[in-house]
């Protein structure tokens, strides 16, 4: 019971950091209403806004120091961190879903899916990475250079959870299990350099 109540304190200190960061309610709103006219390449483009969400939603204390506030408040680091990933969700899941309702021709589901989870991977990166400028670097670098130029990308994190949304070199029964693997990689990853850490 004592640990229900502190994580769920920390989801909501969270959410009030986000809120109060004026870029992330910028950012959501940017994507849900610019991105929806591009059509079935609103979900290729759109995903910028949820890199960018994952990465403020992890990265954003490290360029002020503030984390180590927040580890002193909150010393169980697995706590924290599953704050930070509930947090991130409960923002991103109703943009992901209201950017894909709004998109002509593109499936509300497997499009909310992608676009929740390829953010998800940014805030496992952004953790990992401990650096705002460096791990929107990353995955943008990623998603839009690397990905497009590899003659064998079918199976990287982008490439291959695409196949939820639209027709690709992978089944979507395929894609989806391929990006979540990279997903737990990247966030086991994660968990343990950050419970390693000294910040």
């Amino acid at each position: 019971m004592a640990g229900s109540n502190a994580l769920r304190h920390v989801v909501l200190a969270e959410l009030i950091k986000l809120a109060t960061l004026r870029v992330v309610p910028g950012t959501v709103a940017l994507t849900v209403v610019v991105t929806p006219p591009l059509g079935h390449r609103a979900v290729e483009f759109g995903q910028a806004g949820f890199l960018l969400l994952g990465v403020l939603s992890a990265a954003t204390e490290y360029a002020g120091g503030q984390i180590r506030t927040s580890l002193a408040a909150v010393p169980d680091r697995l706590v924290l961190l599953t704050g930070k990933v509930l947090a991130y969700l409960a923002v991103a899941t109703p943009a992901a879903a209201l950017t894909g309702a709004l998109s002509p021709g593109v499936p509300v589901v497997g499009a909310t899916a992608y676009l929740v989870l390829i953010g998800l991977l940014a805030l496992a990166v952004g953790l990992a990475v401990r650096s705002l400028v460096g791990a929107l670097a990353t995955v943008v670098t990623l998603v839009y250079v690397v990905s497009p130029l590899l003659p064998a990308a079918a199976y990287l994190p982008d490439r291959a959870g695409a196949a939820l949304y639209r027709p690709g070199a992978l089944p979507p029964a395929l894609g989806g299990p391929v990006l979540a693997g990279w997903l737990v990689a990247a966030l086991a990853v994660t968990g343990f350099l950050f419970a390693r850490r000294d910040t």
